[in-house]
């Protein structure tokens, strides 16, 4: 047990924290009993837990496509494409560098997610994308 004097918009509060138990991650578990709260201190109640998400199933071994043949690429973040490398019908591997975005002074690779035929490029060079931009359609 452990004990910490907290300060929240100017009032102090004694707090005894707790081990419960530690998990495999590195990261404990703790119990936190804490000296009541005044009224001027808003209170939330706690987030109810969210189902957890099931898992994707693995693609086929030797699949080069997923089903629908298609994949749009799309933008992850807003910026400027600095440089497109891919060109309709060129073959990429896992990995490469299909064209680079700009964004905050840093520039972001956008890599191949699997090998790939690139079927349509839908960006150029100094062109501005936002968030969910189409990029890319590979086969």
């Amino acid at each position: 047990m452990k004990k910490y004097k907290i300060t929240v918009n100017g009032k102090t509060f004694d707090v005894d924290v707790e081990e419960v138990s530690a998990q495999k991650s590195g990261h404990m578990a703790v119990s936190a009993p804490v000296a009541p709260v005044s009224a001027s201190v808003p209170v939330l109640a706690p987030r109810p837990a969210s189902a957890p998400v099931p898992a994707a199933s693995p693609a086929a071994p030797g699949s080069a496509a997923p089903a629908g043949g298609v994949t749009a690429m799309k933008s992850p973040l807003p910026g400027k494409v600095l440089k497109v490398m891919a060109t309709p019908g060129s073959s990429w591997k896992k990995g490469d560098t299909l064209l680079i975005i700009e964004a905050m002074k840093m520039e972001n690779e956008i890599l191949a997610p699997r090998d790939c035929t690139v079927e349509e490029v839908a960006v150029v060079s100094n062109q501005t994308v936002k968030t969910g931009d189409l990029l890319l359609r590979l086969a």
